[in-house]
């Protein structure tokens, strides 16, 4: 049992709302451009209920320093300390470790069962959170699982259940009997109310729940009728997205990539309609803001090309997040062209036929080829391409395949460019594939790090002489990590304290877990197999997921009769 206390919660605030912290986990610079976190930030400034102010991660937090130093807010400078609640929004798995530095550095203890009723309400939600809670299940009070919905000042609704645990006549005096507050309010997971045993060899053999409490927690999903569409305008000069305005226009995704989590957890598909978003813009655009666009599957939208030539007409600019080849027909080319982008993004992922059967996105290579030398001529000058190593039944004559797949794009790109008068430059960016929750591929193991890097020098190695071509790839020990990170559970929670204390971010930290981090990362799924993420649900059931997985692996390509049902 944690430590009990008489001292119950009291407010710190002046005006007598209910003191609250909103923390991302990383830079202000990487916060400022995440739309998910300036989308509440903007709900809370108007709620009647909550004083909040914004927290990042400084650099002396995030650049393994070991000095300690009181967290304190962006906005007033404020110790985290004196908060009531402490609301961390993580997009990322490998900022998990910022929760408890940032616990440490402000004097509150990081583990639940440590902190005594007097200590503030710890909360975290966002997509790495929504997939999979039980990583940081040893330090939360409560998660949110899914997409913030509605007015945060709703009756009912999970913020004004936090409000109300502070503001009620009756304040209530430990954690527990707040817990209980939440045993029906959609999309809240109580790791306290869930107790994993495990079997000899560490798979976890059952999970139990507490009286009242769900199986699994039913993620919360935004309707497309929401009046409250995610749009931010982004002037802060150190954001990635300075002088933009983002705003969201798809979420979900229905193409069933086999890899991506986000095609998975965010179904059903939705689009907002432009004649709600239109006037939102016109700010932006009479200030030349780039209006960005964000969405899993922009291609999809069914008033893409509207929003696209508005934006354009009405002397505005734009940049779309991601857009598949099925997106890219002559108009969308020729109005990116318009609006002065100077690099198209393709993601191609993989190069060989076999290997694309195997992911569930069969787009042909002529059909890249045949966008690159429109977009050229329409005046893109650069070109990126994306593509990951170490996926399922991959080989290395796959990753060889990526080699003879940028040599044929970049024949058409210089003959295009000859002819525009300038040669561009084509990116080709390398990631590790690294297995999530709530995908086909939940039960494959990842590739040891040394294997990616082999996979990926067959690239640079293949690449390195051509002019006019730039190969990048992203830290495999960064990946490392993640592919530990994505599917642990809580019994990682103090390798995650070892990293918070020492302030670095290293593999060499989970020596002392039990399993070890390959248990999670480099370890093939048994069939029927309980996951520490089965106490959540996204909609789509795990027997679907598998039957999918199964069909993958044996290069079946008749997925459409599984995928119907969505």
């Amino acid at each position: 049992m944690r430590p009990k206390s008489k001292t119950s919660h009291t407010l710190k605030n002046s005006d007598s709302r209910v003191s609250l912290a909103l923390v991302f986990p990383n830079s202000m610079k990487v916060g400022l451009s995440n739309l998910g976190f300036q989308y509440l930030w903007n709900k809370f400034r108007g709620s009647k209920f909550f004083s909040t102010e914004r927290f990042f991660a400084t650099e002396t937090l995030l650049n393994n320093s070991t000095g300690s130093r009181m967290p304190v807010s962006a906005d007033n400078q404020t110790p985290l300390k004196n908060f009531q609640v402490i609301a961390f929004s993580i997009p990322f798995e490998n900022d998990y470790w910022i929760v408890p530095r940032m616990l440490i550095n402000a004097g509150i203890p990081p583990f639940l069962r440590d902190r005594n009723s007097s200590g503030p309400l710890i909360i975290a939600g966002g997509v790495s959170v929504s997939m999979n809670p039980e990583v940081l299940g040893d330090f939360l009070n409560l998660a949110f699982i899914g997409e913030t919905v509605g007015d945060i000042d709703e009756p009912n609704g999970f913020w004004r259940t936090v409000a109300n645990c502070f503001t009620s006549n009756k304040v209530l005096a430990d954690h527990e009997k707040i817990c209980e507050n939440f045993m029906n309010v959609p999309g809240v997971y109580v790791p306290e109310a869930y107790k994993f045993e495990y079997r000899n060899d560490g798979i976890i053999h059952q999970i139990t729940t507490l009286p009242g409490f769900p199986e699994s927690v039913k993620a919360v999903k935004r309707s497309f009728l929401d009046p409250s569409i995610p749009i931010a305008v982004i002037e802060d000069t150190g954001s990635q997205f300075s002088g933009s305005c983002l705003v969201e226009i798809n979420r979900g995704c229905g193409r069933g990539c086999r890899f991506c989590s986000g095609g998975w957890t965010h179904r059903p598909v939705r689009h907002y309609e432009y004649a709600n978003i239109r006037e939102m813009l016109a700010g932006s655009i009479k200030s030349k803001k780039t209006v960005g666009l964000v969405g899993s599957d922009l291609a999809s939208h069914p008033e893409l090309l509207e929003i696209l030539s508005d934006i354009v007409d009405r002397g505005g600019t734009f940049s779309l997040s991601s857009i598949r080849p099925e997106g890219l027909n002559d108009q969308v080319i020729d109005l990116i062209a318009r609006s002065g982008q100077k690099t198209a993004t393709l993601a191609p992922e993989v190069a060989s036929r076999r290997l694309k059967e195997v992911i569930g996105k069969q787009i042909p290579s002529e059909r890249f080829y045949e966008l690159i030398e429109k977009m050229v001529r329409s005046g893109v000058p650069n070109i990126r391409f994306y593509f990951m190593v170490g996926l399922p039944a991959e080989t290395e004559d796959d990753v060889s395949q990526i080699v003879e797949f940028v040599l044929n794009a970049r024949e058409v790109f210089v003959n295009a460019s000859r002819k525009m008068g300038r040669i561009g430059r084509i990116g080709v960016q390398l990631n590790a594939f690294v297995p999530k929750p709530w995908t086909p591929f939940q039960w494959v193991s990842a590739l040891p790090r040394k294997d990616w890097e082999r996979r990926m020098k067959i690239v640079k190695d293949g690449l390195k002489k051509l002019n006019n071509v730039v190969v990048r790839s992203e830290s495999t020990k960064s990946s490392e990590i993640q592919a530990v990170l994505s599917r642990a559970d809580r019994r990682i929670s103090r390798s995650l304290v070892e990293m918070a204390t020492q302030g670095k971010f290293n593999l060499s930290c989970f020596s002392e877990t039990e399993p070890g981090p390959a248990f999670y990362s480099e370890r093939s799924r048994e069939h029927d197999e309980i996951f520490p993420w089965d106490v959540v649900d996204h909609g789509v059931s795990k027997q679907t997921l598998r039957a999918i997985f199964e069909k993958a692996t044996s290069l079946k390509k008749d997925n459409q009769n599984v995928l119907s049902q969505y």
